[in-house]
């Protein structure tokens, strides 16, 4: 005799309990492999974000010219796509790459490399390939995570997990990339530096206190106000930032904090004009007081220091004209030398 089962009461909830089990097995190893959305942007935070290299695909030939292949590219950070231009000496001899953080462009009118392409030409010329990340909300780059505020710290991660994508990169031409803009890639950069400037300064003192590498960073003028005075201060919204500090803990925002976790012997060369209108001086001699401070500390601790050289230039504005002459061939001397 044949019997029809059917699923009915206790039945039916089990099945519906062993349907639950499984996703659950599925979903906690992902939780625990770190895919869970990210909450803490702050410095504090970031010391254990998950950070992850990427591929960085090639997208289009921007310009080709006797000094540089100027190749606007994408990656991949926070999960989401940032693009970014990377140039390559036409003339090969690599001696690296230096990750170049602009400062604070309007979105009207912006284009991938723009805040970077003028000093990037001195060090293309001396042997080094660029890159420059857009950060989020510009160019082909994904919209920022709310809340927007704490874009800083957005591309503080955009900027490590670039760094990470460099030292072994996964350089990839998209297929829709013609062969006559392709020229061999590289399969090593020897050597990866940093240059910040202006907001992009900021980013990068975050950079090197939350990756914790002695990485040769040359720094244009840095915002150094810690956030969120900072944004504050750019925003006219002293109201903002006290509503902030209400809300959060801002000592885990702020730069100062965070200088006991720059590397040992992680060489800066600071370049500050005093007719700066952007970013005032006594902002940096603030920064290099706390480092010498830092430096004390290290010393009494047996611990190696931060190299810090402070240079300020007379009747120079926030571009750091009118020495570029002696500049922009300085900072690559400078690399050249660690």
């Amino acid at each position: 005799m044949n019997r029809k089962l059917s699923i009915t009461g206790d039945s039916r909830q089990y099945a519906c309990l062993c349907v639950f089990i499984a996703a659950l097995l599925f979903v906690l190893p992902r939780l625990s492999a770190g895919e869970q959305p990210y909450r803490d942007f702050s410095l504090k935070g970031l010391q254990n974000y998950p950070y992850r290299a990427s591929p960085i695909t090639i997208r289009t030939l921007a310009f080709k010219d006797g000094l540089q292949y100027a190749y606007n590219v994408i990656y991949s950070s926070l999960g989401l796509t940032v693009s970014a231009r990377l140039s390559i000496p036409a003339s090969g001899g690599l001696k690296g790459i230096v990750i170049m953080l602009r400062g604070h462009q309007h979105p009207e009118g912006y284009y991938t490399g723009k805040g970077t392409e003028n000093p990037a030409r001195t060090y293309l010329r001396r042997g080094y390939a660029v890159i420059a990340p857009d950060f989020l909300g510009y160019g082909a780059s994904s919209p920022p995570p709310e809340p927007a505020e704490l874009h800083q710290f957005y591309s503080t991660v955009n900027a490590v997990e670039l760094y990470l994508s460099l030292q072994k990169p996964d350089l990839r031409f998209s297929p829709e990339l013609p062969q006559s803009g392709r020229i061999k890639l590289p399969s090593s950069f020897n050597k990866i530096v940093l240059w910040g400037h202006s907001n992009g300064g900021q980013v990068a003192i975050h950079f090197l206190e939350v990756l914790q590498k002695p990485i040769p960073t040359v720094l244009w003028a840095p915002v150094s106000l810690a956030f969120p005075d900072s944004m504050a201060h750019y925003q006219r919204n002293a109201a903002w930032a006290a509503q902030f500090k209400k809300e959060r803990p801002a000592a885990d925002f702020s730069l100062f904090s965070y200088l006991n976790r720059i590397a040992p012997d992680t060489p800066i060369l600071l370049e500050q004009g005093d007719q700066d209108t952007a970013v005032p001086k006594s902002w940096n001699d603030e920064l290099f007081r706390a480092v010498n401070a830092e430096n004390t500390r290290r010393e009494k601790l047996g611990l190696g220091k931060i190299n810090l050289d402070y240079r300020v230039y007379k009747n120079a504005n926030h571009n750091l004209n009118p020495y570029w002459k002696t500049i922009l061939p300085g900072n690559v001397r400078f690399w050249d030398s660690q």
